[in-house]
């Protein structure tokens, strides 16, 4: 179910920027997004950390290990860690481009 909702919104996402760079970017922010609640929820109060275990999963990689095996989740997680130096590729791009 996790794997769907992420597809279809980064698919709801590309038809909406048309841009390779903007996609990009709402990834990164969509995985931080993971991170920062899944740190929240282990360093809170344990009826939050059940809520927020229950509605979000922990991070992309969590999604990919937990739907996938073998050589699709080696793939899968190469393609995660492309799509995250890229990431931070048009993040400094952006930062150096401002400065």
């Amino acid at each position: 179910m996790d794997v769907l909702i992420i597809f279809i919104i980064l698919l709801i996402v590309a038809l909406v920027f048309k841009r390779f760079d903007n996609v990009i970017i709402f990834f990164g922010i969509i995985d931080v997004f993971l991170r920062i609640l899944d740190y929240i929820g282990k360093n809170t109060i344990e009826k939050v950390n059940e809520i927020i275990n229950k509605i979000f999963p922990d991070s992309i990689p969590a999604i990919i290990t937990s739907y996938s095996e073998g050589v699709l989740e080696s793939i899968l997680m190469w393609v995660y860690v492309v799509l995250m130096i890229l990431f931070v590729y048009y993040v400094f791009r952006m930062l150096l481009h401002r400065l």
